[in-house]
């Protein structure tokens, strides 16, 4: 006896493994990035150090699709920033900052149309001012990631859509959960594409304590 509902059950749940990513949209790609950093930060006991700002440097990104629904990506930036701090008696000492940034995650991506795909990512991040450190202290022990009062974690969920052939456009909610607080923003970006493989991005991450601005080439190529 034929039972129609649960071959349509199985074809549902089949969907977003086995639906390809929308028209001229690649997950596999290279990009090197000049970045702009605008961080709002306290110091360690609660005094408010003042906006990085004029946080210029750059930054390399990329990303691979091992699947034709997940990929993996991560990324790396320094900045050089103009910032200050204020003393025990109240006045403003002018300084400069190196900020450094890593994320490493993975994503699902999941076609709502034949140029419109759903993506939501995952990553670890950490955002270091002066030295880098992977970790709190110089102990190689994974477990002192722990210790590393500026790294933590973020998740986004968006959309990404081929807009016209020569046009890509992006947009998600983000939120990012460090050791020092948390915050929520918009991630939008728009890759002007010269060819097939070669493009122009233009991407903003902002949210109240941390803002990204970021213009690069990539170069995006296969599987997926």
């Amino acid at each position: 006896m034929i039972r129609p509902g649960k071959y349509v059950l199985a074809g549902v749940l089949a969907l977003p493994a086995a639906g390809f990513a929308a028209e001229g949209l690649s997950y596999s790609y290279f990009e090197a990035d000049y970045v702009n950093l605008d961080v709002d930060a306290f110091g360690d006991e609660g005094d408010f150090i003042d906006d990085f700002d004029n946080g210029d440097g750059w930054g390399l990104r990329g990303s691979f699709a091992f699947t034709d629904n997940w990929f993996i990506f991560g990324n790396w930036s320094e900045t050089d920033a103009d910032t200050g701090f204020r003393n025990d008696a109240g006045l403003f000492i002018p300084s400069n900052q190196d900020v450094k940034r890593f994320d490493l995650g993975i994503g699902f991506n999941a076609p709502l149309s034949e140029r419109l795909d759903f993506v939501a990512r995952g990553a670890y991040t950490d955002i270091d001012f002066g030295d880098f450190d992977f970790g709190g202290s110089d102990d190689d022990d994974i477990e002192d990631l722990d210790d590393d009062s500026t790294d933590g974690f973020f998740v986004d969920a968006g959309v990404r859509a081929q807009l016209i052939d020569w046009l890509e456009g992006g947009v998600a909610a983000r939120y990012t959960d460090l050791d020092t607080g948390s915050d929520i923003g918009i991630v939008g970006n728009l890759l002007f594409e010269l060819n097939q493989n070669w493009g122009l991005n233009v991407e903003a991450d902002v949210a109240d304590d941390l803002a990204t601005y970021s213009f690069g080439v990539r170069y995006s190529f296969g599987p997926y």
